[in-house]
């Protein structure tokens, strides 16, 4: 478990999976620290920017090891996990034949479908077949013909209901079909124990240091297996070879053009050496129990309606939608702010998609509820109390 941190008495964060509060210890004593160096990465051989390699190449190193990586080397830092999708499904797109096809998940967040859209074209991205809580129908996808696609991008656990995706099903399948599998992590990475080299066709792993990882925001992760070397979005210095007009053909200097946040992967560093002694596995566990029970105490108010479960006990990150029929969920989000200082996510959660495959998107989407490890017992008495009450009207 995460060590208490002083925090707002008068709040209660159930908006984990926007961002981690707080973060894991040391975090911001390492950005603060990181800020000071004088020196950037890469840029000279003096004692601040060894000081500052040796930082990014400590963090490269905590990320292989928690994600069972074999070469450090291709764990990728880009400014967000949303710019490594960009990049990756726009390579995707640039390299595919015109009239090829990409393959998404029914629930993915805005940072795969719009540059899917645009890569591709609307009418050219499909949805994996589904089942009612967003789960990928493993037999539907025998049914699908591969011929025409360029992959399968699919959001390892869901931002909206919490569901975990089958990747490694989901991975032997478009091994058998010949097609790179690319996998936005950044509500699993840190919760659910993932080993990267084990999933099958899986080309890149995308994570958002500022979630579950613990981190603080404005650095993402990107895993890019071996000879998967898609062309970068944008160039420039990087302090390697640059003598020479074209970037390096290799990871990770071909994506990490300009200058680095420093603090940022300072703090994303130091977020990751929480896990020597907080397994992620005990984490998922501990998560999956208090899932549990808050799924129980919503489920116990009547006239409120729990989105996207299927009454099954399948493990699921800790996300619950929830709606009041006849009020607007930003409404019932502004109400418990007000008068217990709640502070949970409404609306849509930037994953269209999920809120169509629910039937909500037209209602305003759902309240999000996403308790943490800090989130006590007494404060969720309470959240469920307040919530009976406005049910109740």
């Amino acid at each position: 478990m995460n060590e208490r941190h002083e925090a707002d008495p008068g709040m209660i964060y159930l908006d984990h999976a926007a961002t981690a509060h707080p973060r894991h210890p040391g975090v911001p004593e390492a950005m603060a620290a990181a800020i000071e160096i004088a020196g950037s990465v890469g840029r000279g051989s003096h004692g601040g920017a060894r000081g500052a390699t040796a930082i990014v190449g400590s963090c490269r190193e905590r990320l292989a090891d928690l994600f069972g990586v074999s070469d450090p080397s291709r764990m990728v830092l880009f400014p967000s996990s949303t710019l490594a999708l960009s990049t990756i499904l726009a390579d995707l797109g640039a390299r595919s034949p015109a009239e090829s096809v990409i393959w998404i998940g029914p629930l993915e967040h805005n940072a795969v479908w719009r540059p899917a859209v645009r890569a591709f074209g609307e009418e050219r991205v499909r949805l994996l077949p589904a089942g009612p809580s967003g789960r990928i129908d493993l037999e539907g996808l025998e049914a699908l013909d591969p011929g025409s696609a360029a992959g399968v991008v699919l959001q390892h656990a869901s931002n909206v209901n919490g569901v975990i995706q089958p990747i490694a099903e989901v991975g032997a399948w478009a091994a058998r079909a010949g097609l790179p599998l690319v996998v936005d992590g950044a509500q699993a990475a840190g919760l659910v124990p993932t080993s990267l080299e084990r999933i099958p066709a899986l080309a890149a792993y995308t994570m958002a240091g500022h979630k579950y990882l613990g981190g603080g925001p404005g650095v993402g992760v990107c895993w890019l297996a071996e000879g998967f070397e898609p062309s970068p979005l944008w160039i420039g210095g990087n302090g390697i070879d640059s003598d020479q007009a074209r970037i390096p053909e290799r990871a990770p200097g071909r994506y990490e053009s300009g200058t680095p946040n420093l603090p940022g992967i300072a703090g994303l560093e130091r977020a990751l050496a929480h896990f020597d002694a907080h397994p992620v596995a005990d984490r998922f566990a501990h998560l999956n129990a208090v899932r549990r029970e808050w799924r129980a105490a919503l489920e116990a108010i009547p006239g409120l309606e729990l989105v996207g479960e299927t009454g099954e006990e399948e493990a699921r990150s800790p996300v619950l939608a929830v709606r009041i029929p006849g009020l607007d969920p930003t409404e019932v989000a502004g109400v418990l702010d007000a008068r217990a200082g709640v502070r949970c996510r409404s609306g849509l959660h930037c994953a269209p998609l999920a809120h169509r495959h629910f039937d909500t998107l037209a209602g305003g989407g759902t309240l999000r509820i996403a308790p943490g490890e800090e989130t006590s017992p007494e404060e969720r008495r309470r959240v469920v109390a307040l919530l009976a009450e406005i049910a109740a009207g």
